[in-house]
């Protein structure tokens, strides 16, 4: 129960206040007419509901939403073997990711919305490559011709409208995705995939930057632990995009 919760000091960093003004807040009363609630865990540290203080970034004017535009695309980021397999060193926590992405794909494919799937591969021959892989050395198994950067079996026979093989952080940094998104006059970028941390809002920030909508279903990506997953859904929908629900972003893709 407590997966979806953020600790105070979390809590209090995207809210802009201090660990102290939480706890006199929760003292004197108040900290309920701001719509938070506090949680206890068994061993007794505060815990805070990640949909309410994204709620609260909202309500306090601390974040809008950009909504869908009218040519939307669905990019799916890393759902390849590498960050799905438990025992790789790359593996994401997982719960309904696959799931929830077959739903996206599914709803994109009845709409006729492009679909590309992106994918981190690891070229010893590219500069930038080999410095991320410096300070990341776990993405030296993504090698092009490995079984690691194979798409996950469960998504693998979805016939995607490009695929892409990268070497950056940011899907868009490549022309490819770019040229791609361009060409079908897409003005909405719905990102899943992983990790979320990572990728996934390094692409976001990448296209609210060339001018995309962004749109995050926090069912369809992932990171390596729930805090982590937590604490950057609500920075990423106070920043960069409207992080939603699944069923939300559904019902945005239909005409």
């Amino acid at each position: 129960m407590f997966e979806n919760l953020l600790n105070i000091s979390d809590a209090a960093k995207l809210l802009g206040v201090s660990p102290s003004t939480l706890r006199r807040m929760e003292k004197t009363g108040n900290i309920e007419e701001y719509g938070l609630k506090v949680i206890y865990t068994p061993g007794g540290q505060r815990r805070y509901i990640l949909d309410e203080v994204q709620q609260l970034f909202s309500n306090q004017g601390f974040s809008g939403q950009i909504g869908f535009g009218t040519k939307p695309a669905l990019l799916i980021r890393d759902f390849t073997i590498a960050f799905t397999e438990p025992h790789s060193q790359l593996a994401i926590k997982m719960d309904h990711q696959i799931t929830a992405t077959q739903q996206l794909i599914e709803q994109a494919l009845n709409d006729k919305i492009p679909i590309i799937f992106s994918k981190t591969i690891y070229e010893t021959e590219n500069k930038v490559s080999r410095l991320w892989c410096e300070k990341f050395p776990s993405l030296q198994i993504l090698d092009r011709e490995s079984t690691w950067v194979n798409i996950h079996p469960d998504l693998s026979d979805y016939p995607y409208d490009l695929i892409n093989a990268t070497v950056y952080i940011s899907s868009l940094y490549d022309d490819q995705v770019d040229d791609f998104l361009k060409d079908r006059q897409i003005d909405t970028l719905i990102l899943a995939g992983t990790t979320t941390s990572g990728s996934i809002r390094a692409t976001a920030v990448d296209a609210l930057q060339r001018g995309y909508r962004v749109i995050i279903p926090k069912e369809a990506v992932g990171d390596r632990n729930q805090t982590l997953q937590n604490s950057t859904l609500v920075d990423l929908n106070a920043r960069y995009a409207d992080v939603m629900n699944l069923d939300k972003v559904l019902k945005g893709m239909k005409p």
